[in-house]
């Protein structure tokens, strides 16, 4: 059983790293994002900007420094279909770094799903 409990406490306090090219990280809540270019999506309906849902992961293409104002260039991973005015399937979009986190928080996870299983 120790065996099974060490790796998640370890993970759930270590801290997070810089970002690298190839992180997947993850959108604190509902946010509206800009296309790198939205021309290839104008045909179904978006203009400029998609919507990102909670949690939704995210692989970083760009890091902060290379872009201005601390944004992120990531690419939208873990879509299978287009679905307005959700971010397509691999869309390359700007995030800002409130916008994402890098680690989900597993205690609030495991709380969020024991709510969820006993409200049904």
């Amino acid at each position: 059983m120790i065996m099974l409990i060490v790796p998640f406490i370890l993970y759930t306090i270590a801290p997070e790293g810089p970002l690298r090219e190839g992180d997947t990280v993850f959108s604190t809540g509902r946010h509206r994002v800009p296309f790198v270019s939205a021309l290839p999506y104008q045909g179904a309906g978006y203009e400029r900007t998609c919507v990102i849902e909670l949690r939704d992961p995210l692989v970083v293409v760009q890091r902060p420094s290379d872009l201005r104002e601390g944004a992120l260039r990531v690419r939208i991973q873990g879509r299978t279909k287009l679905e307005f005015p959700f971010c397509p399937p691999d869309t390359h979009v700007i995030v800002k770094p409130q916008q994402i986190f890098q680690k989900p928080n597993l205690l609030s996870d495991l709380k969020d799903s024991l709510a969820d299983l006993f409200t049904r």
